[in-house]
């Protein structure tokens, strides 16, 4: 039996890395939900981990894991994406907006919602750069 972690990151640390003074909105949920996508993304890796907790025992691993879940979170929270929808996309995005007699149309709509979409199931490109540059993810699939 082995442990994993329920979240790699704290509400302090997503505001340290954003350098954001107030919390967003369910950024508890949106931590869990981004620790998730990390751990799947970096399932391949190869290092040791506390068995009580399920977190890395090497500093730089925990951090970079830490990290890329602040990441990913940030995204989330620029996306509006809302961890209790479950991956459903509930939000339409906007294809115009009048003002008094302005109206204001809005670019390729299509695939910013392809885009949101792919953020809540995968990681955005920053997260995953940031733990490709750490060797925490691998172009190679692992065969046993």
């Amino acid at each position: 039996m082995f442990v994993v972690p329920t979240t790699l990151a704290s509400a302090a640390d997503y505001k340290a890395w954003t350098g954001e003074t107030t919390d967003p909105p369910k950024i508890t949920q949106t931590l869990r939900s981004c620790t998730t996508l990390v751990l799947d993304a970096t399932k391949t890796a190869i290092y040791d981990t506390d068995p009580a907790t399920g977190l890395a025992t090497d500093e730089d691993v925990n951090n970079a894991l830490r990290d890329a879940t602040c990441i990913q979170a940030a995204a989330w929270v620029a996306l509006k994406i809302d961890p209790a929808t479950g991956g459903a996309i509930v939000q339409a995005t906007k294809k115009r907006k009048e003002l008094g007699t302005a109206v204001i149309e809005y670019g390729d709509t299509a695939a910013a919602a392809a885009a949101r979409s792919a953020a809540y199931s995968d990681l955005v490109p920053e997260a995953a750069k940031y733990l490709w540059q750490r060797g925490l993810l691998s172009a190679e699939v692992a065969h046993s």
